[in-house]
């Protein structure tokens, strides 16, 4: 059981009356420097003169829409682009529900209450919703990629290391370049690192002591003036640093995927969800209430999204 220190966990405090926080004397000098004021409404208030004693009165539901979910971006063009491609020309609702799958299930900073295996499946549960919306939405070309894309998001997540009882970091680039089209752009600075750290260990060493004194900014500037009068030697090392990361990327491809959900039934929403269900009873060691609340958000939806924007409240008698 894992022993959560974090602020979702601290007691909540009683709620003081503002009486109580003030002395006598600020109450009376409050009461003397307020002004009176004739109220906003002069006429009590009650219902129309021709309703009838005991009539129901309607209650017309209160709707709140939120704006579009941010792109989350992990900072790999690869990864990042083929996301960006698939969504293109497709409904915010859609890439909504892309985006709160990478955020939420698979990249989550704060898993406040998440046993580790709950995590796991959450991302394996996050897998079966991207294949969901791949097959509702998307074609058999972009499906591909895009799923190649998510899984390896969703792998990301997988190796990440908890810092504390509820926190996650993850090997995601913080420094992105976007373009105006939403493409991603890998900036050089790793390129340079890694060829300095190859050709030049003692430059290399001066940077890593740059960094660890929190001299950041002089860090950068370090390895951009190394890079301009190394460039021969970067472009030399080219094929190298593109080895490195191709196998980078192999291994990744290789961490196992949770698969308490994998095989979901995607045919349509009411079966997704349906199956999901099953498998989720058929795992009594989860918190079943946690994603039991995760598949009841995703059937009181409209549509065939898993996600949305409007939110209906009723008033109760």
């Amino acid at each position: 059981m894992i022993n959560c220190t974090c602020f979702h966990s601290a007691p909540s405090q009683p709620i003081r009356p503002w009486r109580e926080q003030i002395s006598p004397e600020q109450d009376a000098k409050i009461r003397e420097q307020f002004q009176s004021r004739k109220p906003m409404n002069e006429e009590p208030l009650s219902l129309p003169a021709d309703t009838a004693p005991g009539a129901p009165v309607e209650r017309r539901p209160v709707v709140i829409e939120t704006g579009p979910v941010r792109p989350f971006y992990t900072g790999y063009a690869r990864i990042d682009n083929a996301v960006t491609d698939a969504l293109k020309e497709k409904s915010q609702e859609l890439k909504d529900d892309v985006y709160r799958i990478i955020r939420d299930d698979f990249l989550p900073h704060n898993v406040h209450g998440l046993e580790e295996a709950d995590r796991l499946a959450k991302i394996g549960l996050g897998v079966e919703k991207a294949q969901y919306l791949a097959d509702q939405f998307m074609d058999d070309r972009t499906k591909s990629s895009f799923m190649e894309a998510m899984r390896t998001i969703a792998r990301i997540g997988t190796k990440g290391t908890r810092v504390s009882a509820c926190e996650m970091e993850y090997q995601v680039k913080n420094v992105i370049q976007i373009d105006g089209d939403g493409y991603v752009h890998e900036n050089h600075s790793e390129e340079f690192l890694y060829a300095m750290k190859m050709k030049a260990p003692k430059d290399y060493e001066t940077y890593q002591k740059l960094k660890e004194n929190s001299q950041d900014v002089e860090a950068a500037f370090f390895s951009v003036r190394w890079a301009i009068k190394n460039l021969l030697l970067i472009n030399n090392n080219k094929k190298n640093y593109k080895k490195k990361q191709e196998e980078q990327y192999e291994k990744l491809q290789k961490a196992e995927l949770n698969q308490t959900f994998a095989g979901a039934d995607t045919s349509s929403k009411e079966s997704f969800l349906a199956s999901v269900q099953a498998k989720l009873q058929d795992n009594k060691s989860l918190q079943i209430s946690l994603f039991l609340e995760q598949i009841s958000n995703m059937a009181k939806t409209p549509g065939s999204y898993l996600s949305g924007r409007r939110q209906v409240f009723t008033a109760r008698a």
